[in-house]
């Protein structure tokens, strides 16, 4: 995509200040950056600077190499603050998740100071410590609670679920639910041959999510002792599970849709704690968009998105895990009951072009001045020399 402002006279032009380089991370994949094709037809050409490059990104989630990571985040913040200057030369600024993976909201304040509309967008509880087993040590340096900081200087907020959204309203009142959205042309539902090997259950996520699948991975274990199944793995990280063979694939944006459409049946385990809240049923979706019948822990979102026993099964307990999964395996006709009625959950209310035509709304709205945000004005007269940073 271009990375030179497009003129008002076609259209109206984003500076989208992004954590991470173009095609890596689910969460801007599914949102801003799938989008941003309806977004242009609409007139809307987003230019996308991450606060991460590449190389960087290699050794972010790698453990040890503390210098290296060091000073190539150092680099990124000195090149995010020459970014800033940027900003004049556009309509509107949207940030995803923060400016700087690290930090207090520093940059974030200087902002306003443009008098460029400003759209906050985020779709995981990232007001809370959440981190990697490799940077455990410095979650710290995350400053999650600036999140409440930006929300007050934003013009706009969009978040991925109600949860979310809660918590965006205690900080401005200008807030819209857009879940993360499927590209349903892409993802869609593949006849698999009946009778060719065991059932594969399948999860497919990031090595971050994963943890929650190698916390379940016990009760799967249970299950393999009488039934007979698969379980298939797709992330960017070998899962760390001893208690029941696997297959993993790595992931991968080539590979992903073929490796889904081997899954017999989806699923989304999690605990029941605050950033599983957060958590926007995506998992979930994916599965639902190719046809599969999903069982979903009865958490947060996936209450939202499943309604038990329609367009999926829904498990509170590990009890119901353990007859869910077999219900499931036993009886192709409930498979293909369920993994139909989810494709039409997720072409109803979360394909691509509907959340994008949602979010090209918001943005016509942001700069128009309906969704003006009074207490942005409020929190940037607070910034005077001497205050502390939130």
């Amino acid at each position: 995509m271009s990375t030179t402002p497009c003129d008002r006279a076609r259209g109206v032009s984003v500076c989208a200040l992004v954590p991470y380089p173009r095609d890596t991370v689910p969460s801007q994949r599914f949102r801003l950056e799938q989008w941003s094709p309806y977004l242009q037809a609409q007139g809307i050409a987003v230019d996308l600077l991450p606060f991460v490059n590449e190389t960087l990104m290699g050794l972010l989630h790698r453990p040890g190499r503390h210098l290296r990571k060091a000073a190539g985040l150092t680099r990124a913040i000195c090149r995010r603050a020459a970014q800033l200057g940027a900003v004049r030369k556009y309509d509107l600024v949207y940030i995803h998740r923060a400016l700087c993976i690290l930090g207090p909201a520093v940059l974030e304040r200087v902002l306003p100071y443009f008098g460029k509309p400003i759209i906050f967008d985020f779709d995981d509880a990232v007001f809370l410590l959440h981190t990697t087993r490799a940077n455990r040590h410095f979650g710290w340096l995350k400053f999650p609670g600036k999140t409440a900081a930006i929300c007050r200087l934003s013009t706009h907020v969009v978040v991925g679920n109600t949860w979310l959204a809660d918590y965006a309203r205690r900080s401005n009142p200008r807030v819209t639910v857009i879940p993360s959205s499927v590209d349903i042309r892409s993802y869609r539902p593949v006849k698999k041959p009946e009778g060719q090997g065991p059932i594969v259950v399948g999860w497919t996520g990031s090595g971050t999510s994963q943890t929650y699948l190698e916390r379940f991975a016990p009760v799967l274990a249970r299950l393999r002792r009488t039934r007979d199944f698969e379980l298939r793995v797709i992330s960017d990280r070998r899962p760390e599970i001893t208690t029941l063979p696997f297959e993993w694939r790595p992931w991968s944006a080539e590979t992903e849709v073929k490796e889904l459409a081997q899954f017999d049946i989806g699923i989304m385990p999690m605990p029941d704690d605050p950033w599983a809240h957060g958590k926007c049923a995506f998992k979930a979706l994916l599965t639902m968009a190719m046809g599969l019948p999903t069982v979903c822990s009865a958490v947060g979102a996936n209450r939202e998105v499943i309604q038990h026993g329609t367009n999926g099964l829904l498990a509170a307990t590990d009890d119901d895990w353990l007859r869910h999964l077999p219900a499931l395996f036993d009886d192709p006709e409930l498979r293909a009951r369920l993994g139909a009625a989810g494709r039409r959950t997720v072409e109803e209310s979360y394909a691509m072009e509907h959340c994008a035509d949602r979010f090209a709304r918001v943005i016509r709205e942001t700069l128009d001045g309906s969704h003006r945000n009074p207490e942005a004005s409020r929190d940037r007269a607070a910034l005077v020399p001497g205050r502390p940073v939130r």
